[in-house]
Protein backbone atom coordinates (compact mmCIF):
# COMPACT_ATOMS: atom_id res chain seq x y z
CA UNK A 1 0.00 0.00 0.00
CA UNK A 2 2.59 2.72 -0.70
CA UNK A 3 0.05 5.12 -2.05
CA UNK A 4 -1.00 7.66 1.31
CA UNK A 5 -2.90 10.81 2.27
CA UNK A 6 -1.04 13.14 4.45
CA UNK A 7 -2.68 15.82 6.59
CA UNK A 8 -0.91 18.47 7.83
CA UNK A 9 -2.78 19.66 10.72
CA UNK A 10 -1.07 23.73 10.97
CA UNK A 11 -2.87 24.63 14.52
CA UNK A 12 -2.20 27.44 16.80
CA UNK A 13 -0.77 26.04 20.09
CA UNK A 14 -1.47 27.33 23.24
CA UNK A 15 0.84 27.78 25.47
CA UNK A 16 1.01 28.05 29.46
CA UNK A 17 0.72 31.54 30.58
CA UNK A 18 4.24 32.37 32.44
CA UNK A 19 5.08 32.51 36.64
CA UNK A 20 3.12 30.81 39.17
CA UNK A 21 1.60 27.83 38.34
CA UNK A 22 -2.38 28.50 37.91
CA UNK A 23 -4.88 26.77 39.77
CA UNK A 24 -5.57 24.74 36.60
CA UNK A 25 -1.87 23.48 35.63
CA UNK A 26 -2.73 22.04 32.12
CA UNK A 27 -5.65 24.26 31.27
CA UNK A 28 -3.39 24.85 27.97
CA UNK A 29 -2.89 21.43 27.19
CA UNK A 30 -6.37 20.63 27.61
CA UNK A 31 -7.07 23.09 24.52
CA UNK A 32 -4.66 21.78 22.13
CA UNK A 33 -5.77 18.35 22.93
CA UNK A 34 -9.47 19.10 21.70
CA UNK A 35 -8.17 21.05 19.01
CA UNK A 36 -5.84 18.12 18.10
CA UNK A 37 -9.00 16.39 18.41
CA UNK A 38 -11.37 17.98 16.12
CA UNK A 39 -8.51 18.41 13.20
CA UNK A 40 -7.89 14.29 13.17
CA UNK A 41 -11.71 13.63 13.37
CA UNK A 42 -11.83 15.90 10.37
CA UNK A 43 -8.45 14.42 8.91
CA UNK A 44 -10.14 11.16 9.01
CA UNK A 45 -13.47 12.01 7.44
CA UNK A 46 -11.36 13.46 4.49
CA UNK A 47 -9.69 10.14 4.02
CA UNK A 48 -5.98 10.69 5.61
CA UNK A 49 -4.43 8.22 6.67
CA UNK A 50 -1.95 9.96 8.58
CA UNK A 51 -2.00 13.63 10.16
CA UNK A 52 1.29 15.31 11.16
CA UNK A 53 0.40 18.32 13.85
CA UNK A 54 3.65 21.13 14.84
CA UNK A 55 6.08 20.79 17.31
CA UNK A 56 4.85 21.83 20.77
CA UNK A 57 1.20 21.25 19.40
CA UNK A 58 -0.08 19.68 22.51
CA UNK A 59 1.82 21.51 24.96
CA UNK A 60 2.63 24.91 23.77
CA UNK A 61 6.22 26.35 24.34
CA UNK A 62 7.92 24.93 27.70
CA UNK A 63 10.83 27.76 28.56
CA UNK A 64 9.62 29.06 31.82
CA UNK A 65 6.58 26.57 32.02
CA UNK A 66 8.67 23.46 32.80
CA UNK A 67 5.73 22.04 34.66
CA UNK A 68 3.63 21.49 31.60
CA UNK A 69 5.89 18.55 30.88
CA UNK A 70 5.09 16.48 33.87
CA UNK A 71 1.84 14.85 32.26
CA UNK A 72 3.83 14.20 29.13
CA UNK A 73 2.96 10.39 29.17
CA UNK A 74 -1.26 10.87 29.86
CA UNK A 75 -0.93 13.28 26.50
CA UNK A 76 0.79 10.51 24.41
CA UNK A 77 -2.22 8.18 26.27
CA UNK A 78 -4.71 10.54 24.99
CA UNK A 79 -2.93 10.32 21.66
CA UNK A 80 -2.95 6.73 20.99
CA UNK A 81 -6.56 6.30 22.24
CA UNK A 82 -7.15 9.09 19.25
CA UNK A 83 -5.57 6.96 17.10
CA UNK A 84 -7.58 3.97 17.52
CA UNK A 85 -10.71 5.49 17.81
CA UNK A 86 -10.17 7.33 14.35
CA UNK A 87 -8.01 4.09 12.82
CA UNK A 88 -5.40 6.59 11.75
CA UNK A 89 -1.88 7.50 12.43
CA UNK A 90 -0.53 10.53 14.52
CA UNK A 91 2.94 12.14 14.22
CA UNK A 92 3.72 14.88 16.20
CA UNK A 93 6.30 16.30 19.43
CA UNK A 94 5.78 15.75 23.07
CA UNK A 95 8.12 17.22 26.05
CA UNK A 96 9.00 14.88 28.61
CA UNK A 97 10.34 16.50 31.90
CA UNK A 98 11.83 14.15 34.93
CA UNK A 99 11.48 16.32 37.99
CA UNK A 100 14.74 16.52 40.27
CA UNK A 101 13.70 17.39 43.40
CA UNK A 102 9.76 17.70 44.76
CA UNK A 103 7.71 17.05 48.06
CA UNK A 104 7.30 14.21 49.47
CA UNK A 105 4.31 13.70 47.95
CA UNK A 106 3.98 11.06 44.93
CA UNK A 107 3.37 12.23 41.14
CA UNK A 108 -0.39 11.33 40.42
CA UNK A 109 -0.60 8.22 38.06
CA UNK A 110 -4.23 9.16 36.83
CA UNK A 111 -4.74 10.80 33.69
CA UNK A 112 -5.97 14.26 33.99
CA UNK A 113 -7.45 14.57 30.08
CA UNK A 114 -9.11 11.47 30.40
CA UNK A 115 -12.56 13.07 30.39
CA UNK A 116 -11.88 14.30 27.36
CA UNK A 117 -12.12 11.18 26.02
CA UNK A 118 -14.78 9.48 28.53
CA UNK A 119 -17.25 13.03 28.33
CA UNK A 120 -17.54 13.33 31.77
CA UNK A 121 -18.01 16.47 33.81
CA UNK A 122 -14.86 18.69 35.55
CA UNK A 123 -13.31 18.67 37.07
CA UNK A 124 -12.76 15.16 37.47
CA UNK A 125 -11.05 13.78 40.58
CA UNK A 126 -8.18 13.10 38.52
CA UNK A 127 -7.16 17.20 37.75
CA UNK A 128 -8.23 17.97 41.13
CA UNK A 129 -4.93 15.70 42.31
CA UNK A 130 -2.96 17.11 39.88
CA UNK A 131 -3.62 20.43 40.65
CA UNK A 132 -3.42 19.88 44.49
CA UNK A 133 0.10 17.89 43.94
CA UNK A 134 1.06 21.24 42.28
CA UNK A 135 0.69 23.51 44.78
CA UNK A 136 3.48 21.41 46.82
CA UNK A 137 5.35 21.62 43.66
CA UNK A 138 7.68 25.53 43.75
CA UNK A 139 9.73 26.06 40.96
CA UNK A 140 13.50 26.39 41.09
CA UNK A 141 16.71 26.45 39.82
CA UNK A 142 17.08 22.85 41.62
CA UNK A 143 13.92 21.64 41.44
CA UNK A 144 13.37 22.49 37.39
CA UNK A 145 13.00 19.14 35.36
CA UNK A 146 15.16 17.59 32.99
CA UNK A 147 13.28 18.29 29.77
CA UNK A 148 13.78 16.33 26.01
CA UNK A 149 12.03 16.53 22.98
CA UNK A 150 10.59 13.34 21.73
CA UNK A 151 8.85 13.37 18.30
CA UNK A 152 6.73 10.21 17.78
CA UNK A 153 5.11 8.01 15.15
CA UNK A 154 1.51 6.55 16.68
CA UNK A 155 -0.21 4.23 14.12
CA UNK A 156 -3.92 3.12 13.46
CA UNK A 157 -3.90 0.42 16.31
CA UNK A 158 -2.31 3.22 18.44
CA UNK A 159 0.89 1.68 18.54
CA UNK A 160 4.31 4.11 18.91
CA UNK A 161 6.25 2.54 15.98
CA UNK A 162 8.58 5.42 15.94
CA UNK A 163 10.47 7.28 18.65
CA UNK A 164 13.06 10.09 18.23
CA UNK A 165 15.07 12.77 20.54
CA UNK A 166 15.79 16.31 18.99
CA UNK A 167 19.03 16.34 18.70
CA UNK A 168 19.93 19.69 16.53
CA UNK A 169 18.27 22.39 19.48
CA UNK A 170 17.29 25.65 18.17
CA UNK A 171 19.71 28.52 20.33
CA UNK A 172 17.46 29.72 22.67
CA UNK A 173 16.12 25.70 23.26
CA UNK A 174 19.53 25.25 25.07
CA UNK A 175 18.89 26.91 28.12
CA UNK A 176 15.92 24.26 28.72
CA UNK A 177 16.18 21.08 27.01
CA UNK A 178 18.44 18.45 26.35
CA UNK A 179 19.88 17.35 23.08
CA UNK A 180 19.61 14.00 21.81
CA UNK A 181 22.53 11.36 22.11
CA UNK A 182 20.86 8.25 20.91
CA UNK A 183 20.70 7.12 16.58
CA UNK A 184 18.04 8.31 15.27
CA UNK A 185 16.08 5.00 14.01
CA UNK A 186 13.95 4.30 11.07
CA UNK A 187 10.72 2.17 11.45
CA UNK A 188 8.70 0.36 9.10
CA UNK A 189 4.89 1.68 8.10
CA UNK A 190 2.48 -0.18 5.42
CA UNK A 191 3.73 2.79 3.21
CA UNK A 192 7.30 2.25 3.23
CA UNK A 193 10.17 2.98 5.61
CA UNK A 194 9.78 6.06 7.86
CA UNK A 195 11.95 8.65 9.70
CA UNK A 196 11.37 11.29 11.89
CA UNK A 197 13.40 14.69 12.82
CA UNK A 198 12.45 17.74 14.40
CA UNK A 199 12.44 21.60 13.45
CA UNK A 200 15.43 22.95 13.43
CA UNK A 201 16.92 19.68 12.41
CA UNK A 202 16.25 19.83 8.82
CA UNK A 203 19.14 22.46 9.14
CA UNK A 204 21.72 19.47 9.85
CA UNK A 205 21.75 17.72 6.21
CA UNK A 206 23.82 14.55 7.78
CA UNK A 207 21.17 14.11 10.09
CA UNK A 208 18.62 13.50 7.30
CA UNK A 209 21.44 12.01 5.20
CA UNK A 210 21.71 9.23 8.32
CA UNK A 211 17.74 8.46 7.82
CA UNK A 212 18.42 8.03 4.13
CA UNK A 213 20.93 5.77 4.71
CA UNK A 214 18.92 3.54 6.80
CA UNK A 215 16.04 3.02 3.06
CA UNK A 216 13.21 5.68 4.47
CA UNK A 217 10.67 6.85 2.23
CA UNK A 218 8.86 9.07 4.27
CA UNK A 219 10.32 12.20 6.70
CA UNK A 220 7.94 13.41 8.64
CA UNK A 221 9.08 16.43 10.50
CA UNK A 222 6.93 18.27 13.77
CA UNK A 223 8.50 22.26 12.95
CA UNK A 224 7.97 25.14 15.48
CA UNK A 225 9.64 27.82 12.83
CA UNK A 226 8.13 31.41 14.02
CA UNK A 227 8.96 34.78 11.44
CA UNK A 228 11.05 36.27 13.77
CA UNK A 229 13.63 33.29 14.43
CA UNK A 230 16.14 34.96 12.36
CA UNK A 231 15.77 38.64 14.49
CA UNK A 232 17.60 40.78 15.30
CA UNK A 233 20.45 39.97 12.94
CA UNK A 234 18.53 39.38 9.61
CA UNK A 235 16.82 43.46 10.49
CA UNK A 236 20.82 44.71 9.69
CA UNK A 237 20.18 43.36 5.87
CA UNK A 238 17.96 44.23 2.66
CA UNK A 239 16.32 40.96 2.94
CA UNK A 240 13.04 39.86 1.02
CA UNK A 241 9.21 40.27 2.66
CA UNK A 242 8.87 36.44 3.28
CA UNK A 243 12.70 35.19 3.92
CA UNK A 244 11.85 33.16 6.52
CA UNK A 245 9.45 30.81 5.43
CA UNK A 246 10.93 31.16 2.14
CA UNK A 247 14.15 29.75 4.16
CA UNK A 248 12.21 27.07 5.62
CA UNK A 249 10.41 25.65 2.72
CA UNK A 250 13.91 26.06 0.78
CA UNK A 251 15.32 23.82 3.29
CA UNK A 252 12.14 20.85 2.86
CA UNK A 253 12.46 20.78 -1.15
CA UNK A 254 16.14 20.12 -0.84
CA UNK A 255 15.98 17.71 1.84
CA UNK A 256 13.39 15.81 0.11
CA UNK A 257 15.60 15.68 -2.93
CA UNK A 258 18.81 15.29 -1.18
CA UNK A 259 17.68 11.95 0.72
CA UNK A 260 14.96 11.14 -2.20
CA UNK A 261 12.47 10.86 -0.21
CA UNK A 262 8.53 11.98 0.57
CA UNK A 263 9.36 15.37 3.15
CA UNK A 264 5.80 16.52 5.41
CA UNK A 265 6.96 19.59 7.55
CA UNK A 266 4.17 20.79 9.72
CA UNK A 267 4.83 24.29 11.10
CA UNK A 268 1.92 26.18 13.24
CA UNK A 269 -0.13 28.70 11.99
CA UNK A 270 -1.84 31.91 13.16
CA UNK A 271 -1.04 35.07 14.87
CA UNK A 272 2.24 36.32 16.77
CA UNK A 273 4.61 35.37 14.61
CA UNK A 274 3.19 31.77 13.73
CA UNK A 275 3.90 31.97 9.87
CA UNK A 276 3.02 29.00 8.67
CA UNK A 277 4.10 27.30 5.22
CA UNK A 278 3.72 23.70 6.18
CA UNK A 279 4.03 21.40 3.65
CA UNK A 280 4.78 17.70 1.27
CA UNK A 281 8.02 17.74 -1.19
CA UNK A 282 8.95 14.71 -3.27
CA UNK A 283 11.67 15.02 -6.02
CA UNK A 284 9.93 14.77 -9.45
CA UNK A 285 7.27 16.52 -7.60
CA UNK A 286 7.94 19.71 -5.76
CA UNK A 287 5.50 21.08 -3.78
CA UNK A 288 2.61 18.57 -3.06
CA UNK A 289 0.32 20.25 -1.13
CA UNK A 290 0.06 22.41 2.01
CA UNK A 291 -0.49 25.84 3.30
CA UNK A 292 1.20 28.93 1.42
CA UNK A 293 0.94 31.12 4.33
CA UNK A 294 -0.68 31.21 8.13
CA UNK A 295 -4.04 29.92 8.14
CA UNK A 296 -5.17 27.49 10.62
CA UNK A 297 -6.85 24.62 9.53
CA UNK A 298 -6.02 21.02 7.33
CA UNK A 299 -5.04 20.48 3.92
CA UNK A 300 -3.99 17.38 2.22
CA UNK A 301 -1.34 15.67 0.09
CA UNK A 302 -1.57 12.70 -1.93
CA UNK A 303 1.69 10.84 -2.62
CA UNK A 304 2.86 7.17 -3.27
CA UNK A 305 5.91 6.17 -2.23
CA UNK A 306 6.76 4.21 -5.17
CA UNK A 307 7.14 7.25 -7.35
CA UNK A 308 10.34 7.59 -5.62
CA UNK A 309 11.95 4.79 -7.82
CA UNK A 310 12.23 7.30 -11.15
CA UNK A 311 13.73 10.28 -9.02
CA UNK A 312 16.03 7.51 -7.59
CA UNK A 313 16.87 6.02 -10.80
CA UNK A 314 17.56 9.71 -12.37
CA UNK A 315 19.65 11.36 -9.84
CA UNK A 316 21.06 8.10 -7.89
CA UNK A 317 22.05 10.70 -5.14
CA UNK A 318 21.82 7.50 -2.68
CA UNK A 319 23.90 5.26 -5.03
CA UNK A 320 26.27 7.89 -5.48
CA UNK A 321 26.19 8.06 -1.74
CA UNK A 322 26.61 5.08 -1.07
CA UNK A 323 29.54 4.28 -3.66
CA UNK A 324 31.49 7.05 -2.35
CA UNK A 325 30.85 5.52 1.19
CA UNK A 326 31.86 2.19 0.79
CA UNK A 327 35.25 3.52 -1.41
CA UNK A 328 36.19 5.43 1.60
CA UNK A 329 35.21 2.71 4.08
CA UNK A 330 38.15 0.67 1.84
CA UNK A 331 40.60 3.28 1.80
CA UNK A 332 40.81 3.65 5.78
Amino acid sequence: MPKLRIALAQTSPVSAPLGAIPPEPFANIEANLRDVASRVAEAKSNGADVVVIPEYGTQGICDGRQYVTFAAEHILDFLRELARKHSISLVGTVVVGTPHALSSAPRPHRSPFRHLLDNVPTPTPEQMEWAEWMKAYVQTEETLPVLTNEAFFIDEHGEMIGQYTKRNLWHPERAYLTAGQRANSAFNTKWGKAGLLICWDMSHPSDAQALADQGVDLIFVPTYWTATDSHPQLLEFEHEPDYERNMVTSLCFARACETETIWAMCNPGGEGGLMGGSGVWQPLRGWVGGFKASEVGVTYADVDTDDLRAARELYKVREDYAARTTMERHAK
